[in-house]
């Protein structure tokens, strides 16, 4: 089965409307995904995030606190800082809708499910993502399992797919030393520039060999 990539429909502009297809009728809850101009309104069920999310639990809790008041598509809770495809493809996660499980989200979407679930204290969904991740095997995918690690500062983790990069003596992408920092592609870099140092053969001359025109070479002639 193709690997799921995230939605193509884009909230970043345009004005506050109903996602489309995580809007339920039936939903208690409405939230409002606030990244920058991120225009996404969600209306999902207060019980499914408290389950999954201990810290929107204690804030579904808490008398008078933001889940507490009685939302709608004017009045939402609004979540700073996050961006409306993450929680697209976190809540379609949850909600275990047809097309959504694990082993079919890209890398990409993966860290963006795991962006979010870290930051909300989501540990079941952080667990199942880390498991899919090492379950990969490649390069790019050991790329994903470092940007990983460095969300959630884990040693651990980052050493996994460091030292698979390591093995290949390769060279990353631009694009994949952006996601795995700087830290890592040095290490990377340098191990992969030293073996195709090692691995070179040498010249057939040690250094080339430049004759002057203007001496004879060919001893013994009659002149």
């Amino acid at each position: 089965m193709a690997e799921t990539e995230p939605s193509e429909i884009d909230y970043s502009c345009g004005e506050p409307r109903r996602h489309h297809s995580l809007y339920f009728e039936d939903g208690t809850l409405v939230m409002q995904m606030f990244f920058k101009v991120e225009n996404a309104i969600f209306r999902i069920h207060r019980s499914l995030l408290a389950r999954f999310s201990t810290v929107m639990q204690d804030m579904l809790s808490v008398p008078g606190g933001e889940g507490h008041k009685d939302t709608t598509d004017e009045n939402p809770v609004v979540m700073h800082g996050d961006s409306a495809i993450s929680w697209e493809l976190l809540l379609e996660f949850q909600y275990d809708m047809p097309r959504i499980t694990p082993e079919e989200l890209t890398g990409e979407a993966l860290l963006m499910v795991f962006l979010i679930a870290h930051k909300y204290c989501m540990d079941k969904v952080e667990t199942e993502i880390i498991e899919e991740l090492q379950s990969r095997s490649g390069y790019d995918e050991c790329v994903d399992i470092i940007a990983a690690s460095l969300i959630v500062d884990s040693k651990e983790l980052y050493q996994v797919g460091l030292q698979y990069l390591l093995s290949t003596k390769s060279f990353p992408t631009l694009e994949q030393a952006k996601r795995m920092g700087v830290e890592a592609t040095h290490a990377v870099m340098e191990t992969a520039a030293k073996a195709k140092i090692n691995t070179t053969p040498p010249l057939s001359r040690p250094y080339p060999v430049i004759r002057d025109p203007t001496i004879d070479l060919h001893f013994g002639s009659d002149h």
